[in-house]
């Protein structure tokens, strides 16, 4: 038995074949988002993606289950890269969710499937752990251990709602207005006196 810690290095032919699924991975994802920003996401199918990249769907199915794996994998990754850029924005609720909003307005297409707008279907399931990094940004922020505490649920709902009211243009403002929006909304979340747990009303 093998230490652990002491695997024997892949072999070379090995090392190339995940190298290459890789890349073919990364393609078809390449193609799908080619696709979806020229058609939208309802355009993304198997056959569409096999056809774009010259492969046959049957070959497309090698790297990915289907259409929802595909969406999966991008739902996945925007969670992750914007947990990431929350976090590296800087310390405060504000810069957290001023960076939030920046990756709604930079990558509209993708923050459209990671929360399943304008009617994209997503298995939102499967992303529970990635959605919650972006809960805990938030809650790193407030100084907070408990998830479940409402004010990370209002600001996250505060910078989301701007995002998606502009994305449908129900928000026609600029992107300076839109931080001055989510600010001014933050602080009156901060400024407000927390309601004890229980406290129906």
């Amino acid at each position: 038995m093998t230490p652990p810690g002491q695997e024997p290095e892949p072999s070379k032919s090995r090392q190339r074949r995940e190298r290459e699924r890789a890349e073919t991975r990364t393609e078809i994802l390449q193609a799908a988002r080619e696709l979806a920003r020229a058609e939208g996401w309802d355009a993304v199918s198997m056959r569409r993606l096999a056809d774009r990249i010259g492969y046959s769907a049957n070959y497309a199915y090698r790297y990915f289950k289907g259409r929802d794996d595909i969406l999966l994998a991008f739902v996945k990754d925007g969670f992750t890269r914007l947990a990431a850029l929350m976090r590296s924005a800087g310390t405060t609720v504000q810069a957290a969710a001023g960076a939030y909003l920046d990756f709604a307005l930079d990558e509209p297409d993708l923050y459209q499937v990671m929360y399943g707008l304008g009617g994209v279907h997503v298995p939102a399931a499967d992303t529970v752990t990635e959605g919650d990094a972006v809960g805990a940004v938030i809650a790193d922020a407030l100084g907070i251990a408990d998830p479940y505490d409402d004010r990370i649920a209002r600001i996250w709902a505060t910078a989301h709602g701007l995002a998606a009211l502009h994305a449908i243009r129900k928000l026609p403002v600029d992107r300076a207005h839109l931080h001055r929006l989510l600010a001014a909304s933050v602080d009156d979340l901060l400024r407000a006196p927390q309601q004890p747990e229980g406290d129906a009303r």
